[in-house]
């Protein structure tokens, strides 16, 4: 046997009895089972051979960031009927009523500006949410370009996402509590660098860790271990952004990897909102929970997170339940660093659409996710912390992103 394998067959053995010593001495309890209560539309897993489990997300199209207000057109054209109006305030007072004009029974507009649709009277087909939904955004954008309004509409599926609005009002537009039309209030704690939210291709597919790295396993890696309460399942802290890169390009090259075409790296921060709403839409990836108060945020959130209610130290990861596509502790626990400079207007600046990278420079990165330290409404799916790049805080953690070649 050569000396360099024998090196390093040692090596291995080491790392794994520093593993087995640390599970030994856990004060926390039991490794957390990843497979219990998982959804049905958890993604499919593999593991690497430091025992990471790891989700395989699919590429896919996603709203990035907070809405400032969002209108999804329900049901289907034949509950829609002439004469059923609607009206658009833009932020500067500026107000236009629409009206909902049935073209197959050729209604003609009244008093407001027209909107046409097709109940299927006449040819059997019935416009579709989709449909009038792009009828309702042309119409407001027409208004818009005569200057009449100061508002973007943009449109995804039968939603209408709004930027500049002041108010939407669906006057006899939800006659006979059919909704038709649900008007969803903007989300009352996003900050201006989370708008405007914007869509987003992710064209590749990858693996991402189903929680954030363990002291187990960046021990298992780095032969160390920063954190300052020490147990294996509990998530790596006390690290900078560096020595999270660190423990990629360490991960990537390890052997076993090599061999298998893995390579690591940190989420974008578009990747890590893509996995984080799992293809939802609303502030938490498990629904709607505003009602204005910070406790109320929490009572919900309880479930899905460790935060500033209920905890006061980093919690064993998989503590809590998973979101749709079955990862972990996307919410609190420890924040995430992300690979992106952070620039508070970058949303706005008009960032690229497909494969978002973030600015070129800057010693700021994007954390996200919140921490056991956080407030609810910093444990959103659009909200943006950051810090300086050399930081170590007991606050922060990470979750890597795997490339299969």
């Amino acid at each position: 046997m050569s000396l360099p394998l024998i090196k390093r067959l040692t090596k291995q053995l080491a790392t794994a009895l520093v593993v087995l010593a640390m599970i030994s001495s856990d004060s926390i309890g039991q490794a957390p089972d990843l497979e219990k209560g998982l959804p049905p539309q958890a993604k499919p897993r593999i593991t690497n051979s430091i025992g990471m489990t790891m989700a395989t997300m699919d590429a896919g199209v996603f709203q990035m960031g907070a809405p400032e207000y969002v209108v999804q057109v329900a049901l289907d054209g034949s509950r829609f009927r002439s004469g059923q109006i609607f009206m658009v305030d833009d932020s500067a007072g500026n107000s236009v009523r629409f009206e909902l004009i049935d073209v197959d029974t050729k209604a003609m507009p009244r008093l407001y500006t027209p909107v046409a649709f097709s109940s299927g009277v006449a040819t059997n087909t019935p416009s579709s949410p989709e449909q009038i939904a792009a009828s309702i955004a042309t119409a407001i954008n027409a208004q818009t370009d005569a200057g009449k309004l100061d508002i973007t509409v943009n449109v995804q599926g039968a939603f209408l996402n709004f930027i500049g609005i002041g108010l939407f009002g669906a006057a006899r537009i939800n006659t006979d509590n059919d909704n038709r039309v649900i008007v969803r209030k903007p989300d009352p704690y996003a900050s201006n660098d989370e708008r405007p939210q914007h869509r987003v291709e992710l064209t590749k597919s990858f693996h991402v860790g189903v929680t954030e790295v363990t002291q187990a396993q960046w021990e298992a890696v780095m032969e160390s271990n920063p954190s300052g309460t020490k147990s294996p399942h509990l998530p790596v802290n006390n690290i900078s952004y560096a020595d999270a890169k660190a423990f990629c390009a360490k991960l990537s090259a390890l052997p076993e990897e090599m061999a298998a075409g893995r390579s690591y790296r940190l989420p974008t921060e578009a990747e890590w909102e893509y996995l984080c709403r799992a293809g939802t839409r609303t502030a938490f990836n498990y629904g709607e929970s505003f009602d204005n108060t910070e406790q109320n945020l929490g009572q919900v959130l309880s479930e899905y997170a460790w935060f500033k209610e209920n905890a006061d130290a980093p919690q064993t990861v998989a503590g809590k339940l998973p979101n749709q596509w079955g990862l972990f502790d996307l919410y609190g626990n420890v924040a995430e660093w992300c690979e992106d400079v952070y620039l508070p207007s970058y949303y706005g600046d008009n960032p690229p659409g497909t494969d978002p990278t973030g600015p070129a420079t800057g010693s700021q990165r994007v954390l996200r996710g919140g921490s056991y330290m956080s407030q609810p409404s910093s444990c959103r799916s659009s909200y943006r912390g950051s810090a300086n790049q050399l930081v170590r805080s007991r606050q922060n953690g990470l979750r890597v992103v795997c490339v299969q070649q």
